[in-house]
């Protein structure tokens, strides 16, 4: 069956993130703040970075493209931002353009990624150029190569790793460099510099797609020129655009492909292999290699399931009490052992939900998104006549 058939039909809203990462409050060895401040307050933020008093610019000790920062009057939601007034045209070989940095966080808007921080249009002293909000966090490069995260972390980090290659080959991202990759204390992956993006090629920024994660793939496939001009036509060409979907054809064929060699399951990701199957922690990636090979070997090496068992779903959050649907028989079980809410999850039906012990937040603001569209991460523990996960990371509109 082909790619585009296998996936269920997902609404997509066009300009709207449809998901996000929610922050990591606490820890349970200390605090982890998020860097992702953005989330949830994308409109505000945009409006403020394009209208803000600018205290100052200086040039920033990094990259090829001569980026500056811009420091910005206290008191609004940010206090800086890169800016980048690239002009659209060649520069050492490569084209580039301050508006394929608006593209790559329009896109990830689209899509739900989450990982490029606000990028807006902004002129500064008469020049064009593309002002992105100011990331908080180290590079992969000030960490000497791919991190490797704690246990509890590994499946929500490799996930992520996956999630970020296929966005690189939807835009072509000709620079993935350990530059570019960020990680907060939360153990958020975080996307920035994107100015060579977006050219009309149908190439494969990362060749070794292995593995996919089946949530994104079917937002991805959900895209078609019309949903991609609307939200893209003021910062691409027509031919830039159609180069996005030729690409993400593209993709489709090396996913059927592997299907084909593999099997669905091994390739479509449910964000889980058997923990007993995976090793307990994934080989630091040496700090020589380029990023691409880092990667291929935190992919390959490290488990996409954390050693609890950490899967994923997507539904709609249901308060069990008067759930009176086709799952009322689970409802009324999950009631009476305690339970509060559950998860409609297509063909899974309904899975009770409750908190984790490691971090009670994510379960506590599914409280607030009674009949919301969710992505959950969590743990399938034993029920009686019932599923129920232990909620360990939730992902809202």
């Amino acid at each position: 069956m082909p790619a585009k058939q296998r996936t269920m039909c997902v609404t997509l809203l066009v300009g709207l993130a449809l998901l996000v990462w929610a922050p990591v409050a606490h820890l349970q060895d200390g605090e982890a703040i998020s860097a992702k401040t953005w989330l949830g307050h994308e409109a505000e933020i945009e409006e403020y970075m394009k209208t803000a008093e600018i205290l100052g610019i200086e040039d920033l000790p990094v990259g090829v493209t001569n980026p500056k920062s811009a420091d910005l009057a206290p008191g609004g939601p940010v206090d800086k931002f890169a800016w980048k007034p690239l002009k659209p045209g060649i520069y050492r070989g490569f084209w580039e353009s301050y508006k394929a940095e608006i593209a790559a966080y329009e896109l990830d808007k689209l899509i739900g990624l989450g990982m490029v921080p606000v990028t807006v249009e902004r002129r500064i002293r008469g020049e064009l150029g593309a002002a992105i909000q100011w990331v908080n966090a180290p590079t992969f490069k000030d960490l000497g190569g791919v991190p490797s995260p704690p246990n509890r972390y590994i499946g929500y980090w490799t996930i992520q790793l996956i999630r970020a290659k296929m966005f690189d080959c939807l835009i072509y991202n000709r620079d993935p460099n350990e530059g570019n990759w960020l990680k907060d204390p939360a153990w958020n992956l975080m996307l920035i510099d994107h100015s060579r993006s977006f050219t009309p090629d149908n190439d494969m920024a990362h060749e070794d797609m292995n593995r996919i994660d089946r949530y994104l793939w079917e937002r991805m496939q959900q895209l078609d020129e019309p949903i991609l001009t609307e939200a893209l036509g003021e910062w691409l060409s027509g031919r830039e655009i159609r180069a996005i979907l030729e690409r993400r054809d593209r993709m489709g064929e090396i996913i059927d492909e592997l299907v084909a060699t593999n099997g669905e399951a091994a390739v479509l990701l449910r964000y889980g292999i058997p923990p007993d199957t995976a090793p307990a922690a994934p080989a630091p990636a040496p700090a020589d290699n380029d990023l691409i090979d880092s990667l291929l070997r935190a992919v390959n090496e490290a488990p996409i399931i954390a050693p609890s068992s950490e899967l994923t779903w997507m539904g709609t959050v249901v308060e069990l009490d008067g759930y009176q649907g086709l799952y009322a028989h689970i409802a009324e079980a999950g009631v009476r052992a305690g339970h509060t809410l559950g998860l409609l999850a297509g063909n899974e039906g309904l899975l009770c939900l409750t908190a984790s012990e490691r971090d009670l937040e994510p379960y506590a603001r599914l409280l607030g998104l009674v009949d919301r569209e969710v992505e959950i991460f969590g743990v399938l523990v034993d029920g009686t006549d019932m599923a129920v996960v232990q909620v360990t990371v939730s992902r809202v509109p």
